[in-house]
């Protein structure tokens, strides 16, 4: 099975964006759309948030750098004397950024497992990468532009957006 890579993207700016997110709202009870329905105790909320805390740095890093390289790769599709190699070159640095930031993702939720319960967990991990129930599909707080990660065209002859 292959992942298409601007699905690829889309899942790892979504997952950006609940970084971002949760960052914004702190981790409480029905805070964070992967730990939303969990009922943690206010012991694991504490531990939770000490997780985060801990990676919140290196997800603003990250996710800073996936997407200045998404911008690039948007912005050189735009110019149609840009030719194939320098795309792909683009390419290969906007999807290792996503994947940079992927990874980060899930050490972060690998150290909140173990803090949850049996039941807790059996319905964190019905999710994707426990993202909650959309599973990262669609677009959260903070992503605009269009499905493929990159800015929205303007302009007269801009497609429309539709809003989300």
């Amino acid at each position: 099975m292959t992942i298409h890579p601007l699905r690829f993207a889309a899942l790892a700016l979504a997952l950006l964006a609940i970084g971002t997110a949760l960052s914004a709202q702190g981790f409480g009870p029905g805070h964070g759309r992967g730990l939303r329905g969990l009922n943690l105790s206010e012991t694991q909320q504490t531990q939770v948030k000490a997780i985060h805390d801990k990676h919140q740095a290196a997800f603003k890093a990250k996710g800073e750098t996936a997407r200045a390289a998404h911008k690039a790769l948007f912005e050189a599709m735009q110019n149609a004397a840009m030719d194939a190699a320098a795309l792909k070159t683009l390419h290969d640095k906007a999807s290792a950024a996503q994947f940079d930031l992927l990874l980060e993702h899930r050490a972060a939720r690998q150290e909140i497992l173990p803090l949850l319960t049996a039941e807790q967990k059996a319905k964190f991990e019905k999710t994707p990468m426990g993202m909650g129930p959309r599973g990262g599909r669609g677009r959260g707080p903070g992503f605009s532009g269009p499905r493929h990660g990159g800015p929205a065209p303007e302009g007269p002859d801009a497609p429309p957006v539709k809003p989300s």
